[in-house]
């Protein structure tokens, strides 16, 4: 068991290096980066078509409510 939790030490020191040891990309490659990650959208909808839809998908809500009532519960 000890030297099980040994080894796991070393994995972690290894780790915590490599990462210490990795670049931080520049903020236009940093952008580039994550964009490439998030995939595309595509929609055969106008801009004013999408907007319209999120505008009457749109609900009112009472949930929290009872924080703005001046009677205290």
């Amino acid at each position: 068991m000890v030297e099980r939790l040994e080894h796991l030490e070393q994995e972690i020191a290894d780790l915590k290096k490599a990462v210490q040891e990795m670049s931080e990309p520049s903020g236009s490659d940093a952008t580039r980066i994550f964009l490439s990650k998030c995939g595309g959208w595509q929609d055969e909808r106008t801009p004013e078509a999408i907007i319209q839809e999120i505008y009457e998908s749109r609900t009112t809500s009472e949930r929290g409510a009872g924080l703005f009532r001046d009677n205290p519960t």
